[in-house]
């Protein structure tokens, strides 16, 4: 049987196909070891894979920080102009993950939360006014830029 061991050498080793075997035959032998779904998920190239992956060492651990810092780091990074303009929304630790292992036939159960893309918090300004804003300040700024180069254009000309 091969170890969590043997799967970090061939990884050190360069060789991510075969620590990817390994892993997988650990956890073939039991699906509730979270360092071999870790190791999955650092061999593995697909992101949703390896969100599968880290959820289920969460599901097994909920405090495992390399499964939440893994998760954190398949998110989208956010454009920081727009994430300066939302407001911050904390987390509760506890709600994210629960434990719904199924013990029945030994396979993990993946719980994805819908995402409703039209829903409207009423937490940030409407995307109207900051587009209108974003508009309003563009004309400004270049009547000024305009009138700042007339003023130039026309001392240089002797005017």
């Amino acid at each position: 049987m091969p170890t969590i061991q043997d799967g970090r050498n061939a990884i050190e080793q360069g060789n991510p196909q075969q620590a990817r075997l390994i892993f997988e035959a650990i956890l073939q032998e039991n699906k509730r070891n979270e360092e071999a779904w870790l190791g999955l998920a650092e061999v593995l190239t697909d992101n949703e894979d390896k969100r599968i992956c880290y959820e289920n060492a969460l599901k097994i651990n909920k405090n495992n920080r390399a499964a939440r810092e893994g998760l954190r780091n398949l998110e989208p990074q956010a454009n920081p102009f727009v994430q300066a303009l939302q407001p911050v929304k904390e987390e509760s630790e506890d709600d994210e993950f629960d434990d719904d292992f199924d013990e029945a036939d030994e396979t993990m159960v993946t719980n994805r939360p819908a995402i409703d893309f039209e829903a409207d918090t009423g937490t940030g300004p409407a995307t109207p006014v900051l587009v209108a804003l974003g508009l309003a300040l563009s004309v400004v700024v270049f009547a000024l830029g305009s009138g700042v180069v007339y003023m130039l254009l026309s001392s240089l000309a002797g005017g």
